[in-house]
């Protein structure tokens, strides 16, 4: 607060029964380097707290992965259950991904094992992370598991000559301005392919159709 706190109990009271007599005659330096080595000693006990207590915490975990940036990770969603709750629903689905991603290692700090993920189809998530909530990303291996892959289908050229991707399924909504904003899983892609598209973009798609059919946010008039 700016100012030296009073001491309690005060100084005299405090004093050994030699040192207790007339308050003309209490040696000044004598209390101060009592109250510094009392003050030295309690540094030293929470020291001492500190370290047996990173002992014992560091006995029970493994070897942390460092990462790069550049480093593809996976990130846990255990701490973002939320995000996986249907609209209405009460209760997160028992079998929700436990991970998602990979997402890439934007800004690495070992030394406090946090990391800064590009997120960026999800502005309102936070990007840093501890290194406990992620896992570095294994790519498929098309020839021992090729039914895990997914096929990330190309562009479909319109009469119009421009190329359009279809939409799985929409994940989220939120205005923007006088109009909505709807995050979609494109088929064929996973979730780190996610992306914001205005709704303007999205008229006689059967996708929103869905979305709104199920309680999902949006216009009023369709």
């Amino acid at each position: 607060m700016g100012r030296s706190p009073r001491l309690l109990p005060p100084i005299v009271q405090s004093l050994p029964v030699g040192l207790v007599g007339a308050k003309e005659a209490v040696d000044a330096a004598a209390v101060i380097e009592r109250v510094a080595l009392d003050v030295q000693e309690a540094k030293d006990a929470l020291t001492a707290a500190k370290i047996a207590q990173a002992h014992y915490a560091k006995a029970h975990r493994g070897v942390e992965d460092v990462f790069v940036v550049g480093d593809l990770v996976m990130l846990s969603t255990f701490n973002r259950r939320r995000e996986y709750k249907k609209k209405g629903e009460l209760q997160v689905a028992k079998f929700f991904p436990r991970w998602d991603g990979p997402y890439r290692v934007t800004k690495a700090f070992p030394e406090s094992s946090s990391y800064v993920l590009d997120t960026q189809n999800t502005p309102n998530k936070c990007p840093s992370y501890h290194a406990s909530e992620l896992k570095r990303h294994i790519p498929n291996d098309d020839t021992l598991f090729p039914s895990r892959s997914l096929p990330e289908p190309g562009p479909v050229l319109t009469e119009d000559g421009l190329e359009e991707h279809q939409i799985d399924s929409i994940l989220d909504s939120k205005r923007r301005g006088r109009g909505w904003r709807y995050l979609v899983r494109w088929t064929g892609y996973g979730s780190e392919h996610d992306e914001w598209i205005s709704g303007k973009f999205l008229k006689d798609n059967e996708a929103l159709d869905v979305w709104l059919d199920n309680g999902g946010d949006g216009p009023v008039e369709r």
